[in-house]
């Protein structure tokens, strides 16, 4: 692949002192963006965010993502004003529908997600326009004679990306945002898939697939010690294949498979159950999720997926030697 290719970090909230080292290194080494994200109850995008767009310049900063139903709509626009303001036309608002059964057990009913999100983005975007009052009356979102009261008036630059899985959201992603984060546990096939429903949506409303970004949460790991890699990455799809069912499909993992690893692990998962549900799980499957290997397989592996339409991955657990490598392009 040619060696214009941009890439992004996946940043985690929890050791933001540390990550924000990385940040700065990314930021003057060629990486595209930095994302933070917010699913699993792990830590907050938000404050990360802020301060890895204040620490950095040119890389844009965003969630991937930000569950749909946890902030109003309001508030998510006052938010993202606030970040645009501390890192001005480098800030990306990802939302998500979530997923069950987190969802329900925190007492978020998920109806109509496809709905919710559509409501959300075009009412969010109306008060980052800094228009004059916004009133958007919807079936989720309702607002009344609203405008963000910070004394500005010049409009926030803000992009919207949607993280989606199933047809309906990627094509809202096609219709209406600026681009879809896909996520991580998806196969190169998969991956495909998910193009082509946003390039339906990107059709029907008149638009090119190539102003939608599609991001890809992608594991890349350089090492000769390949067979190590992928036992190490088992224990975490385990995890996923257990507790996130939105994922089963995209995986292509066999469901008697998915049914055995369920039966052994609860929630919430003890260390063990991940371990021995991770005995279930074959290096094919590891290997068809992410980019693991020698240089030159990772760049093969990479390049597979910005066939399937990438654009960009987001790399998870990078070092200042893999942000090195993903700069040197050739993928």
């Amino acid at each position: 692949m040619t060696d214009d290719a941009q890439f992004g970090l996946m940043l985690q909230g929890t050791n933001v002192k540390r990550d924000v080292e990385l940040a700065k290194y990314a930021d003057t080494h060629g990486a595209h963006s930095i994302w933070v994200l917010e699913t699993r109850l792990v830590s907050d995008a938000i404050g990360p965010m802020a301060v890895y767009a204040a620490a950095t310049t040119k890389v844009q900063v965003g969630s991937a993502v930000l569950p749909l139903w946890t902030r109003n709509p309001a508030l998510l626009a006052s938010t993202f004003a606030t970040l645009d303001l501390l890192a001005p036309g480098r800030i990306i608002m990802g939302l998500g529908a979530w997923w069950e059964p987190l969802a329900t057990r925190v007492g978020v009913k998920r109806r109509q997600s496809v709905t919710a999100m559509r409501e959300v983005i075009e009412s969010v975007r109306m008060l980052l326009a800094m228009g004059g009052e916004v009133n958007y009356e919807g079936q989720y979102v309702q607002m009344h004679n609203l405008y963000l009261d910070h004394g500005g008036t010049t409009p926030h630059c803000v992009q919207s990306y949607i993280g989606a899985v199933g047809a309906n959201m990627l094509q809202l992603s096609g219709r209406i945002a600026d681009g879809a984060v896909i996520n991580s546990n998806h196969t190169t096939s998969a991956v495909r898939k998910a193009v082509e429903q946003i390039q339906i949506g990107a059709d029907s409303a008149g638009r090119s697939l190539g102003a939608i970004g599609r991001m890809k949460i992608l594991p890349v790991k350089v090492s000769r010690d390949k067979k190590t890699i992928l036992n190490s990455m088992k224990p975490r799809l385990a995890l996923y294949l257990a507790q996130q069912p939105h994922i089963e499909g995209p995986s292509e993992a066999d469901p008697e498979l998915v049914k055995r690893i369920k039966q052994i692990i609860h929630w919430p998962a003890t260390k063990d159950e991940a371990l021995r549900g991770a005995a279930f799980i074959a290096d094919d499957l590891v290997d068809s999720l992410g980019c693991y290997g020698d240089e030159d397989e990772v760049k093969s592996r990479l390049h597979e997926y910005r066939r399937a339409g990438m654009t960009a991955p987001i790399v998870p657990e990078a070092t200042p030697e893999t942000i090195d490598f993903l700069a040197k392009g050739g993928w």
